[in-house]
Parts: C-alpha cells; sequence; structure tokens
C-alpha cells in the first residue's frame, strides 16, 4: 500500500527520512520500546513501497546507505535491496554478521539463512 504524503517527495527525501527511521528504530530497539519499534517499520515499509513504485524501482536509491555509521540502517537497507541488487545486498548482509554487532548481526544471518533454504524470497 502506498502512502500518499510520501508520493511528493524526491527519491533523496525519502531516502533521507528513511535513514532517520531507522536511527529511531535503532535507538527504540536499544531503549526497548518495542512499540515505538514497530511503528517506525510501518513507515519505514510504506518508504521501501513507494521507492519500488518509482519507475526503474528507485529502492537502489538506498545503496548509498550500505556501510553506514548505524547497524540498523544498513541491515534495513541491504533487505530493501535484496530484490534490486541480490550480490551487493547479500555482501552487506555478510559484512553485517561479520562486524557481530548485535542484535543486527543475529538478524542479518538469519536473514541469509532463509534465503539459503528458500524460506525468503525477496520481491
Amino acid at each position: 500500500m502506498r502512502d500518499a504524503n510520501l508520493a511528493p517527495l524526491s527519491t533523496g527525501a525519502l531516502t533521507r527520512l528513511f535513514e532517520e527511521l531507522c536511527i529511531a528504530q535503532y535507538n527504540a530497539l536499544e531503549r526497548n520500546e518495542i512499540a515505538a519499534f514497530n511503528r517506525r517499520y510501518d513507515r519505514i515499509q510504506a518508504i521501501q513501497h513507494e521507492l519500488k513504485s518509482r519507475p526503474g524501482d528507485q529502492r537502489r536509491a538506498l545503496m548509498r546507505l550500505f556501510g553506514h555509521s548505524n547497524m540498523q540502517v544498513r541491515l534495513t537497507a541491504a533487505r530493501a535491496n535484496l530484490a534490486v541488487d541480490y550480490p551487493a545486498a547479500r555482501r552487506e548482509l555478510q559484512a553485517i554478521v561479520d562486524e557481530k554487532w548485535h542484535p543486527q548481526a543475529g538478524d542479518a544471518g538469519m536473514t541469509l539463512h532463509n534465503l539459503d533454504t528458500g524460506v525468503f524470497k525477496p520481491t
């Protein structure tokens, strides 16, 4: 489902909003504020859907967040790009696993496992 409030925003503005929301999500997770984490999840998903709906699937713009200092930003950007650039997104997920920054490293590892076993198929 698309969010009409996101449609007028540029791809760059959506990328910045995505980054801000992922950082806020990380902070909520650190404070064990699950409801706040989940609210941001829904908004992040809406941004991904908006970017996907644009000509050429603009989720690729989120790849500039690979290597970000915030591990939640990296994890979420990598997952968003699995259907767009699978090899690059997979490398980013593996890099997160290798850095052992938990809980994101565990989440990235489970994503890789689910990809390998066919449980998860990116769209």
